[in-house]
């Protein structure tokens, strides 16, 4: 059984927070812009492998047909 907390009445699982207890995340402007950032570098990451292995797909089977 998990361990539990009771708070102003109300029992919660461990782990588990009202959520004006959850921290929240203050990000100054040039860690958003890095996250921004990141992200776009993950996303053309990605795409570039699918459009890599397209093309990779499309000459093999350039190469058996012809």
């Amino acid at each position: 059984m998990t361990e539990q907390e009771e708070h102003n009445g109300i029992i919660y699982d461990s782990g588990e927070r009202p959520e004006q207890e959850q921290p929240e995340l203050q990000l100054t402007k040039e860690e958003k812009r890095w996250v921004a950032l990141g992200a776009l570098k993950s996303a053309l990451l990605i795409g570039s492998v699918y459009l890599i292995g397209g093309g990779l797909l499309i000459g093999l089977l350039l190469l058996v047909w012809t």
